[in-house]
């Protein structure tokens, strides 16, 4: 398979930097979601796709008991002993980093001393995944060059348990399916408890439509948000219900819910709304996406996006300015928060030909209000995470 430029270019990099050349090269995808957002900790339905900005791991063992991971977006290295493998207090990458080699020897796998290289220009801390993006493209790479055997719902797992016991993240799987099982031009529709998922075509292209990331400004930090809190208050109102039998928000009505709501409390009362309402709107939107109706799920992303607003409480100002101002431009169909909100990114559907008068009133409006200057990211919907053997050409790596 021929590499991209940019794939050649970090090949020459780490020859540069470890005078060797590496054996994989390994692609993870981030994700956007499309619609179904704090479902998949609550084992409902989510509808995410693989975008075309990843991250890309490059590796070869080097003979010795010593990793070395380079990260070419940091300019930084870190070296560790391959056991045991000891908490670092540096920057994210390297929690991460250092994450998926504790899981991996806390497992029982014994990974061998290598030379790693970072590279991938998922932008950070901007709800787009970059985190799941960087442990499956490592986990993919440790996997084929120490054949570690790992299928590939093994890595969402293992990827999911470094986030929870490592980080400190209690994320739910969607962003690693995403990653590794996204195909290009659909989005998976994925049911959180069964696992159970398809593909669903967007034909957007046909329509003369484009997605847009609105990149916000204000970074969040997960660990340290609200992400935490919100998953222990939709968990608490599903325990009234587990009292009748139910034991998934999937079987909850808001009949259901309205009947048990002077018991459980406003907040109880709204987390769980959010949850049972944004599972019934996953549902139509793929009926929708199936009838290539994206006037309704344009209608249906607005909705999700009031839903975390004012039920799920996780939406800020930054944000909802992407709702505000997509409800009142002519050519935006939809837009809604992605990701886990508290800051990061929203998405937004729009007409091919409008999207540079859109780029321009959001440009204006967030100047207008002082808010931090918006970055634009126009993405496409791609494939998932690929692995590669490196050749001895430079040019080129092969699928072996």
């Amino acid at each position: 398979m021929q590499v991209l430029l940019m794939d050649i270019s970090l090949i020459q990099a780490f020859r540069e930097i470890y005078a060797a050349s590496p054996q994989i090269i390994s692609f993870a995808p981030g994700r956007i979601n499309l619609i179904g957002e704090h479902t998949d900790y609550n084992l409902g339905y989510v509808l995410p796709a693989a975008i075309d900005l990843r991250n890309v791991f490059l590796a070869s063992e080097n003979r010795s008991e010593v990793i070395n991971i380079f990260a070419q977006n940091f300019n930084e290295k870190d070296s560790f002993p391959t056991h045991p493998i000891a908490l670092s207090s540096g920057k994210n990458w390297v929690r991460y980093i250092r994450g998926i080699f504790w899981i991996l020897e806390k497992e029982g796998f014994k990974i061998q001393g290598l030379n790693g290289f970072l590279g991938g220009d998922i932008p950070l801390e901007a709800g787009l995944s970059s985190s799941a993006a960087l442990e499956i493209c490592v986990l993919l790479g440790l996997d084929r060059l120490f054949h570690l055997g790992l299928s590939r719902e093994d890595m969402a797992r293992l990827a999911q348990r470094v986030e929870a016991d490592w980080v400190g993240v209690q994320s739910g799987l969607m962003d690693q399916y995403a990653s590794l099982f996204g195909r290009k031009d659909n989005a998976l529709f994925l049911d959180c408890e069964s696992l159970r998922y398809a593909w669903i075509p967007l034909r957007m292209d046909e329509k003369g439509l484009v997605l847009l990331v609105y990149e916000s400004g204000v970074r969040r930090e997960l660990a340290s948000s609200e992400y935490n809190r919100r998953r222990r208050e939709s968990a608490e109102p599903l325990e009234f219900f587990k009292k009748k039998g139910i034991h998934s928000y999937k079987q909850v009505s808001l009949e259901m819910l309205e009947e048990m709501k002077q018991i459980m409390g406003e907040v109880s009362y709204r987390r769980a709304k959010h949850v049972i309402t944004e599972n019934t709107r996953v549902k139509k939107a793929v009926r929708a996406l199936k009838a290539d109706d994206f006037q309704r799920f344009g209608e249906l992303m607005f909705q999700s996006h009031q839903s975390l607003r004012d039920d799920y409480q996780v939406s800020i100002p930054e944000l909802d300015l992407l709702d505000e101002a997509g409800r009142s431009f002519t050519g935006c169909l939809g837009a809604r928060l992605t990701g886990a909100g508290f800051g990061g990114s929203g998405l937004a559907l729009l007409e091919r030909v409008k999207l540079s008068a859109f780029k321009e009133k959001m440009l204006r409006a967030a100047d207008q209000l002082g808010y931090p200057v918006p970055r634009f990211h126009h993405v496409r919907i791609g494939d998932g995470a690929e692995v590669h053997s490196v050749s001895r050409s430079p040019g080129n790596a092969e699928n072996s």
